[in-house]
């Protein structure tokens, strides 16, 4: 479903109860019994559901050997969501639908004692707020209503048949002692690179049991487990830019997440990237063929077209007070070309594994307890499909499973899961390191250029990425990292500095090849901008299987505005 992520983990063994003891589910469950019989002044509720995450969670983090923070942690985060009027016009998708004037009385987490009475009264008064609250915002909705010429004809609210899925679950205990000396350990490794200034090695176990019930007729209780290990550094280069790269595993099964000697490899090469990167020149500008190679294919893929499959509906506001949205990329484009006409993409969550390799976006209910089903998002290039809730979009009136985060203004908001893109005319590695070569000459370019890495998600700090937003067009897709000056006698040089200019989903339609190797890249989405990795919240685990990618043409124009200075004196000595 979906993950809470805190950076945070776990406690001892706990086994959850059979679901007719179980305190949660019987709390839910009797309240939402008490819900259907509310006889009340005004609209009454025609939908309530309770959800609940309990969470525990252990994190630790490291710097250069040292132990920086180490946090154990527990709670149980709720969430009432109450609609009133009926499923053609509810207190739903209005510029008001989340404001609330009144008093709270219930708590902002629930006790993580399993103590009936007080879950049910928190229940209760959530129930009370939230009541309270869809009655306000559908007045003001049917306000607005009165003050516009209504367009949107779609209903608010769609079906769907009730799911019990009550799974057994249960919580192991954490090896904290081991998993400290691991981030000690990788982060250690930076101290034999002096050119690196800054760096952290951190680990992250979530296990999660997430509740649902509604007066439908739903009941679930499902696990959401998350372990996830990041690894950073980054370095000022000669004229005080700075340059960095990362690392991050993540699995939603944290037993199954990289052994000691992988994650040390994998340590070195950020290491090794970084200091290579503050040496390397500087590349002023770009315009011509480039080859988005390895899992940069996949992550290009999953930035510009993935992102954009979520559709985002318009509220209901007054005419004085318009809402100036951005339009998603795709949106208004159903039935149009948007990669060539040999390129398929599918999501299918219901999948576990791809050539024995897990996949981080499977899961059995989406956090409105509907069963995902398998999407046709592209066929031979065209546009057939968007995510979907229980909201409904144009051409889509029901729900495809992929609500996976919460959302605002009383709606869920709708990601993807497992993404295999496929294409049907594919070259080999070698064909395309010769036919990009081939660009090259006939375009008189002394050089092309090779893109191994983006920084997405991205670890930029607040700082670059307000830089980052400067100049003429700002910046829409996250920085290449790992750039490489391609020469005709096949020698390699690293470069720094760049940035993609006009690189949009339209630029997808002029994809010239693609190989005819696959490659597996799994990320945490957020929503937020270019995914960074510190905003926190909810995450879902995301897989994007895809090719790499050869474009004609590309620009890249060097990163705009003033560096910082270097720093005055001199790092004192790590190792003697």
């Amino acid at each position: 479903m979906r993950f809470l992520l805190l950076c945070l983990l776990a406690l001892p063994p706990l086994h959850a109860q059979p679901a007719d003891k179980d305190i949660v589910l019987k709390a839910m469950r009797d309240e939402l019994a008490r819900g259907r019989s509310l006889r009340v002044i005004g609209d009454p509720p025609y939908f309530i559901e309770y959800t609940l995450d309990d969470a525990s969670m252990y994190g630790a983090s490291a710097i250069l050997g040292a132990l920086v923070q180490e946090r154990v942690d527990r709670i149980r985060n709720p969430r009432v969501r109450i609609r009133v009027g009926d499923r053609k016009l509810d207190n739903s998708n209005h510029i008001y639908s989340d404001v609330y004037r009144g008093s709270r009385y219930d708590p902002g987490q629930f006790p993580i004692d399993d103590n009936y009475d007080v879950l049910r009264t928190g229940f209760w008064l959530a129930t009370d707020r939230n009541y309270k609250q869809a009655l306000e915002a559908l007045a003001r909705k049917r306000a607005s209503l009165k003050n516009v010429t209504e367009t949107d004809q779609l209903p608010d609210f769609s079906p769907a048949p009730p799911v019990t899925l009550v799974l057994p679950v249960a919580r192991a205990t954490v090896d904290a002692p081991l998993w400290r000396k691991r981030v000690k350990d990788l982060s250690a490794i930076f101290a034999s690179y002096p050119a690196i200034l800054t760096s952290e090695a951190e680990v992250g176990i979530s296990q999660t049991i997430s509740y649902l019930a509604n007066n439908e007729g739903s009941e679930i209780r499902v696990p959401d487990n998350l372990g996830t290990i990041r690894i950073k550094a980054s370095a000022l280069a000669p004229d005080g830019s700075t340059v960095r790269d990362h690392a991050m595993f993540f699995s939603i099964d944290p037993g199954r997440l990289p052994r000691d000697e992988d994650l040390k490899k994998a340590t070195v090469a950020v290491a090794q990237n970084v200091t290579a990167m503050v040496s390397a020149p500087v590349l002023e500008s770009y315009s011509g063929p480039i080859l988005f190679e390895g899992t940069a294919g996949a992550q290009l893929l999953a930035e510009l077209l993935v992102r954009n499959f979520s559709y985002f509906r318009r509220p209901v506001t007054d005419p004085d007070r318009p809402l100036n949205l951005p339009s998603g990329e795709l949106e208004g484009r159903l039935g149009s070309r948007i990669l060539p006409d040999w390129f398929d993409i599918l999501d299918d969550p219901t999948q576990k594994e791809w050539r024995g390799i897990p996949l981080q976006g499977t899961y059995l209910v989406d956090m409105e307890g509907v069963v995902p089903k398998p999407v046709q998002l592209v066929e031979k290039g065209v546009l057939k499909a968007y995510y979907t809730t229980r909201q409904p979009i144009e051409g889509f009136p029901t729900s495809n499973g992929h609500a996976r985060l919460p959302g605002f203004l009383g709606n869920n908001t709708a990601l993807a899961g497992n993404v295999f893109v496929k294409a049907t005319q594919t070259s080999s590695a070698a064909q395309l390191k010769t036919r990009i070569l081939e660009l090259g000459k006939q375009r008189h370019k002394p050089f092309v250029i090779v893109v191994r890495k983006l920084d997405f998600p991205s670890s930029a700090s607040i700082e670059e990425l307000r830089r980052l937003g400067g100049g003429r067009q700002g910046q829409t897709i996250s920085v290449p990292l790992l750039v490489y000056k391609l020469f005709p006698d096949g020698r390699e040089e690293l470069v720094r500095g760049v940035r993609f200019r006009g690189l949009d989903t339209r630029a997808l339609k002029d994809i010239l090849a693609a190989s005819d190797e696959l490659f597996a890249f799994h990320y945490l989405e957020n929503r937020a901008p270019f995914a960074h990795m510190d905003a926190g919240g909810y995450v879902a685990g995301t897989t994007v299987v895809a090719p790499e990618l050869l474009f004609e043409d590309v620009e890249l124009e060097k990163i705009p505005g003033e560096l910082p200075k270097l720093p005055l004196v001199p790092a004192p000595p790590l190792i003697n």
